[in-house]
């Protein structure tokens, strides 16, 4: 099948005359995660992770992925002729100018890549005398024949009780940075920023509770908002006041931008599609580049979100019990597999108040699926768990009142000793994480060494980051805050939520990861400095734990957290739970 596509869009790609094409995992928004209808990168690939590229050429294909990603690619290229690289901007690059000769044209679709993005490569290109070609149409569109269409469900208001500020103070606090600028309008382009903004919701993005829309701020607080026509419900109408003029054609956006005599637009090109950035450049209006204000402010969440936060990860804490609590009788029944136990942990979740849906596809790696950073589970590669060895299940819950995201390493019977080892050194590094205190001003990178030098100091490392932003009822990857070796340049600062997840991979065995959702907060005694709290409540497996390599301090801060665990998820838990509970949260 994936030979016969391949081949499919060769001839395209010489009926459109360039030489090669890249297929992006992303959308037109920049997505994380998208709609069937553009899930090109999986149709061509097989490959289903949250992040990578493919390159095809008149001879030769390849599938770029990160580190998260390396075994699973693996597994889901099985015996396609495409070729698996590391996914960075050097690799690509080489890769291509292998492949293509001077005078060549790599054909890209504009709606789909950043001019940021495509920077690199463009340099790299030119020096070969090699074109980047934008081109009108997607050649995958052209030849996937049973295509989804693009969703386009209603759209809903987020209640004022969630996020605790109304659409026009929100539009009006943002307006106000145009001024600043001397920028006429901001362009809003994807549907989390629009989600925010204007206080609505919806269902277009599996696990991001969006409506696929996009649009323009004005000065004065007014805004033009794209969405189709069949998103649009009589309570959205009344929920967006008369200074919210609704269109449903993309092209309308630019022609409100030339009905107001926009001069000057405000863009972010990291999260901007390079088609806008032509189309904006075709009107002769000025680009004012900077990062998107409302990412930011997005981040910083509001007292009333912070408390939503908070009461849905108590919910979502006591649905994760109760899995873990019934997980070792159904291991031991028997014909328990990686998938049953991803239905059952949906099931306890789906009994709490507010649950809409997962934030992500679940983790469930048992054994040697569980070294798989990114591992989605299937009917086809499902392991049946059994009384023995590690497990480890990463998953989170949308709610109307906060985004979830958490992660338990789990012993099921006996475990290689080495793994005690492994287990309680990257959760020394969790409580390095969990117990900072650091000046404001810091950035993520200047952190993200805490959480790794109990492994280092075995000469073990991870390949990811140790933390992301996570929205409010949005994306579970949100930024631009994170914890990683990478530089951001973006402060922690007071109300962002991140995850702290470091973790440990032995492929073939095992794989651990220690994750807790945390926010920044004021550091109360201490002038200048923030801390971390903890959101995620669920206990940490202390079969796995080393006392020996932990310290006082640790000791301590493992026991008072799994007192704050027992003492808020215990009324909330049945009867069988609250037994596992006493016992999970026992003092060391």
């Amino acid at each position: 099948m994936s030979s016969d596509r391949l081949e499919a869009l060769r001839e395209e790609l010489k009926r459109q005359q360039v030489q090669g094409f890249l297929v992006p995992r992303g959308d037109e928004y920049q997505n994380e995660y998208v709609p069937a209808s553009d899930e090109r990168l999986a149709w061509l690939t097989g490959f289903t992770g949250s992040a990578g590229l493919a390159a095809v050429s008149a001879d030769s294909a390849a599938l770029f992925v990160d580190g998260r990603y390396t075994l699973q690619a693996q597994q889901q290229l099985g015996h396609r002729a495409i070729e698996q690289e590391n996914l960075n901007n050097s690799a690509i690059a080489s890769w291509l100018c292998e492949q293509l000769k001077s005078g060549d044209a790599l054909g890209y679709d504009p709606r789909l890549h950043t001019e940021p993005g495509l920077a690199p490569l463009r340099k790299r290109l030119q020096e070969r005398d090699i074109l980047l070609h934008p081109l009108e149409q997607n050649p995958i569109d052209a030849i996937w024949s049973d295509r989804p269409s693009a969703p386009a469900g209603p759209a809903r208001p987020h209640p004022h009780t969630f996020t605790g500020e109304h659409s026009a103070e929100k539009r009006l606090r943002i307006s106000a940075l145009l001024a600043d600028k001397c920028a006429d309008a901001l362009w809003l382009p994807n549907p989390e920023v629009c989600a925010w903004l204007f206080n609505i919701r919806g269902t277009d993005v599996p696990h991001l509770p969006v409506a696929l829309t996009s649009g323009l701020l004005y000065r004065d607080g007014s805004a033009t908002l794209y969405m189709a026509a069949e998103a649009v419900t009589d309570a959205l109408i009344q929920h967006l006041d008369r200074e919210v003029t609704l269109v449903n054609d993309k092209e309308a956006l630019f022609e409100a931008a030339k009905r107001r005599h926009v001069a000057r637009v405000w863009v972010d090109p990291l999260i901007t599609n390079c088609w806008t950035l032509q189309r904006l450049r075709l009107l002769e209006i000025e680009l004012l580049v900077e990062r998107d204000p409302i990412t930011r402010a997005k981040a910083c969440k509001n007292p009333v979100e912070l408390a939503g936060a908070q009461a849905a990860h108590v919910r979502d804490g006591a649905a994760l019990c109760e899995f873990l609590a019934e997980l070792p009788a159904a291991v031991a029944a028997g014909n328990f597999g990686e998938l049953e136990a991803v239905h059952l942990l949906r099931d306890k979740r789906e009994q709490r108040e507010g649950f809409s849906d997962d934030s992500f596809d679940s983790i469930s790696g048992y054994g040697p699926n569980g070294a798989i950073v990114h591992y989605r589970v299937s009917p086809e590669t499902s392991l049946t768990l059994k009384p023995e060895g590690l497990y480890l299940i990463d998953s989170g819950g949308q709610y109307p009142d906060g985004t979830t995201d958490v992660t338990r390493t789990v012993a099921l019977g006996e475990f290689p000793a080495h793994a005690r080892d492994h287990f309680t050194r990257v959760l020394k590094g969790h409580i390095a994480i969990a117990t900072l205190r650091f000046p404001a001003g810091t950035c993520g990178e200047q952190i993200d060494a805490f959480a790794r030098k109990a492994l280092w100091d075995a000469g073990l490392d991870y390949a990811h980051g140790t933390g992301h932003g996570v929205g409010s009822f949005l994306s579970v990857h949100e930024g631009p805050q994170r914890i990683g070796k990478v530089s951001t340049q973006v402060a922690l600062e007071p109300g962002m939520i991140l995850s702290n997840e470091p973790g440990y991979y032995l492929t073939g065995q095992y794989g651990i990861r220690i994750e807790n959702l945390v926010f920044v907060r004021e550091s109360p005694g201490y002038n200048g400095f923030l801390e971390f709290e903890a959101l995620t409540l669920a206990p940490i497996d202390r079969q796995l734990m080393d006392p020996a390599l932990l310290t006082q301090p640790e000791l301590d801060w493992i026991d008072s957290y799994h007192q704050r665990v027992r003492e808020t998820l215990m009324p909330l838990v049945n009867a069988k739970t609250q037994e596992w509970l006493l016992a999970a949260t026992t003092s060391i």
